[in-house]
């Protein structure tokens, strides 16, 4: 699945669309990709009938929300050396980015763990942080990336994925995720210089920190409950089935 994901959005980027890249919305065609693909795994979770129980049509534990908090300061924090860019290239790529959020929340925390919940919390978790990170090394083989900067995003996602599906497990909806990681993105990319060395390996140790906190904390219940849904919507359909024999 997220190898599949991952050529239909370069397909859409680098062959089917023409460059979009207007200049009152030069973010439009990051838009039009991302927003393709969100469709096609919100598809795939709606003929699953899995559009609630992954997080996707629901807002999960309102009263949770507070923990995604440290990881919005986290991402607010890159925005303290200011913003780079024009008034119309900051709405663009905010807009642009929340795409970037909705369309890979969706795909990772959504489907692709709710895939996974079966395994167990921890090893779910960490099943999406290897898979979000490693599909990062398109950025490498199809974007012009160099590697040793696609190496650390690589590990940076992974470590980000990781402490998201976290989130996702204690909260039960991937929206207050898509909300950290667009703005994520959009202060780290339009920061006029990178973070230090030192506060991006703090970055990485608290990710990975606080997502097997909030794994040892909430997951092994909510990947119980997950488990149990999927399985009773498995077992009504095989239900349905016999009956309709």
């Amino acid at each position: 699945m997220t190898l599949a994901w991952h050529v239909v959005l370069v397909l859409f980027a680098k062959v089917i669309l023409p460059p979009l890249a207007p200049s009152w919305f030069p973010g439009l065609g990051a838009t039009v990709v991302n927003a393709v693909c969100f469709a096609g795994a919100w598809l795939i979770l709606w003929r699953w009938g899995w559009l609630r129980t992954s997080g996707v049509a629901t807002l999960g534990r309102v009263r949770r929300w507070w923990l995604a908090v440290p990881m919005l300061l986290v991402a607010c924090s890159y925005a303290l050396a200011g913003l780079d860019g024009s008034a119309t290239v900051l709405v663009s790529s905010l807009v642009s980015l929340l795409w970037v959020g909705i369309n890979e929340e969706v795909a990772s925390r959504g489907l692709v763990q709710q895939v996974l919940a079966p395994l167990g919390a921890m090893r779910a978790a960490i099943g999406v942080g290897v898979l979000f990170g490693v599909g990062h090394v398109q950025n490498y083989l199809f974007f012009d990336a160099p590697l040793d900067d696609t190496l650390w995003q690589m590990l940076s996602a992974g470590l980000f994925g990781f402490a998201c599906a976290g989130l996702r497990f204690a909260i039960g909806s991937v929206w207050p995720m898509v909300v950290v990681h667009g703005l994520d993105d959009f202060f780290q990319i339009r920061s006029p210089g990178a973070a230090p060395d030192w506060w991006q390996g703090c970055v990485y140790v608290f990710h990975a920190a606080f997502g097997g906190w909030l794994l040892r904390r909430y997951g092994s219940g909510a990947a119980a409950e997950l488990h149990s849904v999927v399985r009773d919507e498995r077992d009504g359909r095989c239900d349905l089935a016999g009956a309709l024999d």
